[in-house]
């Protein structure tokens, strides 16, 4: 390899890579840092700060604080005295009740604690937002497509190929606008196919250069989920064009762009919970793919992509699972109703359950993202 092609795919991959996985650091820093100020504000000792799982690879102690970085890039944790968390550190103060200690704090401060990596998820969106639109964003449409990988079964059942651009819908030519499109995407394709509303649909798809009629059957519900998982939206810069406005406008336009993707992200949580089905989920390997990919593309496409990624991680954290932000919410809001602690034995059995039911989860999605990305059924 001679040096001009070495410094190609160094400049194409190598850095892009490297770009993704600190972007994906950086997310999981803010999260973790959410909880750890709140935790300083209050009062509360944090023995450690680790950006990782398992092993420490790097470890420096910085008041009473160690911050590591650990071999295992799946996520974070902030040791907490008085909070005992699976898989958290080593938990020596999880049992102490002294001042300093979380279950000494009133419930708004343990509130605020345990809910602070979702709020600087969410804030941090706000800031990236704000600030791209200050500075400049290329302007962009979003179109809807059928993914560039889908099941050779839904192909041949739908007539459909990977990367027809849908157009219309039952005759209703779609926006360009995001969220009109979700609006019209649920309205005229979602409810129909998940709910049975008609027999059949009419999708316009434009193949290359030619506008084609294609009539959708409405018949099994699980070809149907695996139909809706080989959708796929698709924001394409206008080229030439940008949205660049002054600092009071771009914050109003970041804070309006962040509350529309929390919309939209908050449908899909719900859309995945009451169909019962994980089609066009990613994880982990999906989420650095896509993070690799727009980091070849820059450094405002990675930022506005961490962005919709931080978005994504604070609404999940939310969720009522022992393992998860939302899991020890409702443990805290519970133990402040009844006026006294939840015994550790259930709280430690509910959370080694969430934890196995996680960690199986994200297995399952790796697997599926391989098999996407090896086009192998």
């Amino acid at each position: 390899m001679n040096l001009n092609a070495l410094s190609i795919l160094v400049s194409s991959k190598v850095i892009p890579l490297i770009y993704a996985f600190i972007g994906f650091g950086l997310l999981i820093m803010v999260h973790e840092f959410g909880h750890f100020f709140f935790c300083k504000m209050f009062g509360i000792h944090t023995p450690t700060f680790s950006i990782g799982f398992g092993p420490k690879i790097i470890q420096k102690k910085i008041g009473s604080t160690n911050f590591r970085i650990a071999a295992i890039p799946l996520g974070g944790y902030v040791e907490i005295a008085g909070l005992a968390e699976v898989g958290q550190g080593k938990q020596k103060l999880a049992k102490i009740h002294d001042e300093n200690s979380f279950t000494q704090k009133p419930y708004w401060q343990k509130l605020l604690v345990l809910s602070g990596g979702v709020l600087f998820n969410i804030f941090f969106a706000y800031i990236v937002y704000s600030m791209l639109f200050f500075i400049g964003i290329p302007k962009k449409k979003v179109e809807f497509y059928i993914a560039s990988k889908i099941e050779d079964v839904v192909k041949e059942k739908f007539k459909i190929e990977p990367g027809d651009k849908i157009v219309s819908i039952s005759n209703k030519k779609l926006s360009s606008s995001p969220k009109k499109l979700l609006t019209e995407i649920h309205k005229l394709l979602i409810i129909p196919l998940t709910q049975n509303k008609s027999e059949q649909l009419q999708l316009g798809i434009m193949r290359g250069e030619k506008l084609i009629d294609i009539t959708i059957p409405i018949e099994l519900k699980e070809l149907n989920n695996k139909l809706i998982g080989s959708f796929e939206l698709k924001t394409t810069p206008i080229e030439g064009k940008y949205e660049k406005y002054p600092i009071f406008s771009a914050i109003s336009q970041g804070i309006k762009t962040t509350n529309n993707i929390l919309y939209q992200t908050l449908y899909a949580i719900k859309y995945l919970i009451t169909t019962r089905s994980l089609a066009g989920a990613g994880g982990p390997v999906m989420i650095i793919t896509k993070t690799f990919e727009t980091a070849q593309k820059g450094i405002i496409p990675l930022f506005l992509f961490l962005a919709f990624i931080s978005i994504n991680l604070a609404i999940i954290n939310l969720l009522p699972i022992g393992a998860l932000d939302g899991g020890q919410i409702l443990f805290a809001t519970i133990e402040a109703i009844i006026r006294r602690e939840i015994p550790n034995i259930i709280r430690l059995i509910i959370n080694i359950t969430s934890w196995v039911l996680i960690l199986w989860l994200i297995l399952y999605l790796t697997y599926k993202d391989i098999l996407r990305l090896l086009k192998f059924r």
